[in-house]
């Protein structure tokens, strides 16, 4: 009597359990499946990013402006003209005299060329620099973009298939749940084995509710770079993993990351115009020489305030040309004060460039071991993978033998949903951390991407051969 005034009971949670779980889960399937789209693959992803992505306009937009400091700078070096209009009335009162006016009408034509300014010429060489450092912030920008799209499609790939497994695993402990059920109910199985069961269910539900809500979150981290909404990712072929990297070891990559990296090559350049800071400051002790010249013309008031000479005409023309000479005397100890600035800047550049130096040494040696546990890992789980399938094939012959409880069965489940879940995670950190190994030694390009995904294809086209 006791066992059936309790399975009463336990129906009607259950009834009202399943009820909130398939309104949940409808829910989220319509979000799923509404307004489908083809799937996307890699390098269309990595295709539209390049397009879209507002990170990566900006900076392209910032290496547009910056390699513009180098026509800038040699602006100064080339020769400057000017021409300028001049018209003026003019009054002149002398006491006991009438006012007389008179018109100053004229054109001026300006040249001044530089021919020694130490300074301009330092300017000019660091505009050039500028220019190739905005040059290796693009390509690093472009790996990060790469990068960051990858990660997105392999998160997106992961979620994928964590929502699989997650309603293979549901479908695995509804079936415990009926087999329990239907014990409980021919009396060979206990209340505590239907409870068991029960609450493996609900769990498992739960887990597929968290995989469907995650596998949205994923592609809408792709629809913020692709600029397009995203409803479905190619699939990443079961056995393909992170190419093989050789024979070289974590010291080779860090040394070459030390030489390679274009961290380490922006900094190389402002070590190199924090250089030439010093010398431009220089400048300040030294001379500078130039040639300047001007034409005049216009109406003999206006030639005879430019050259104090009486033309005696209405309209003349006049002009001069010569070199200019400057030599600094004093400047209040200005420039001393601005060279031990330069002098400051120039070490803390060179402190910079050291402590990117051990950054990307750093990066490329925990990128390689990263990798090479990822490895491990995936031989490990794949190992795990056919032991808890076996070992849950076991449980399940057993219990309905007799010779193993409930708990055995959903522990068994339990331990093959996870060990699946993340053999498939390890896949995609390895295919990550091979990326990032490359990255960190400026080698990572389109094509390496392209490589992986073209890999995937013909190892999914072979298998279905």
């Amino acid at each position: 009597m006791r066992k059936t005034a309790v399975a009463p009971l336990c129906g009607k949670r259950r009834r009202a359990l399943c009820i909130k779980r398939l309104i949940v889960l409808s829910g989220l399937q319509t979000i799923l499946v509404a307004a489908p789209c083809p799937a996307e693959s890699l390098p269309e992803l990595l295709q539209e990013a390049a397009q879209h992505d507002a990170k990566f306009a900006s900076a392209d937009a910032q290496f547009r402006a910056a390699i513009q400091k180098e026509p800038e700078a040699r602006a100064a070096l080339l020769p400057h003209l000017g021409l300028s209009q001049s018209v003026f009335r003019n009054g002149i009162f002398v006491p006991g005299k009438s006012p007389e006016s008179y018109s100053t009408l004229g054109t001026s034509l300006s040249l001044n060329q530089a021919v020694f300014k130490w300074d301009d010429w330092q300017s000019y060489q660091e505009g050039k620099l500028s220019a190739i450092s905005a040059g290796f912030g693009l390509a690093a920008a472009r790996q990060d973009l790469l990068l960051r799209t990858a990660q997105a499609y392999f998160d997106a790939l992961a979620a994928q298939d964590q929502h699989v497994l997650a309603r293979e695993h549901v479908r695995t402990l509804d079936e415990q749940l009926a087999i329990s059920q239907r014990g409980f109910n021919l009396g060979t199985a206990t209340i505590v084995d239907l409870n068991e069961a029960q609450a493996g269910a609900d769990a498992a539900q739960s887990d597929l509710v968290h995989a469907s809500a995650e596998v949205l979150k994923r592609y809408a981290a792709i629809e913020k770079i692709v600029a397009h909404p995203v409803t479905d990712v190619d699939a990443f072929a079961p056995d393909v993993s992170a190419p093989a990297i050789g024979a070289d070891g974590a010291d080779h990559w860090a040394d070459t990351a030390q030489r390679e990296s274009f961290d380490v090559r922006q900094q190389e350049i402002a070590l190199e115009i924090a250089m030439r800071e010093v010398s431009k400051v220089n400048a300040g002790y030294l001379p500078s020489v130039s040639i300047v010249g001007n034409i005049n013309h216009g109406n003999a008031a206006f030639i005879n305030g430019q050259t104090s000479f009486y033309t005696g005409a209405n309209r003349a023309s006049s002009g001069e040309i010569g070199i200019q000479i400057n030599i600094p005397l004093f400047d209040g100890l200005q420039t001393s004060s601005k060279k031990a600035e330069a002098l400051a800047l120039q070490d803390k550049a060179r402190g910079d460039l050291e402590d990117a130096r051990r950054s990307a040494a750093l990066d490329a040696r925990e990128s390689f071991l990263a990798l090479q546990e990822s490895v491990a890992q995936i031989a490990a789980l794949r190992t795990a993978q056919l032991s808890a399938e076996t070992s849950l094939k076991s449980n399940q012959k057993g219990f309905k033998a007799g010779v193993r409880i409930n708990a055995d069965v959903l522990g068994a489940a339990e331990k093959l949903f996870t060990t699946r879940r993340d053999l498939a995670k390890a896949r995609y950190d390895a295919v990550m951390q091979f990326l990032r190994l490359r990255a960190s030694v400026a080698r990572l390009d389109e094509t390496t991407l392209e490589d992986l995904a073209n890999a995937s294809v013909k190892h999914s086209e072979a298998q279905q051969k």
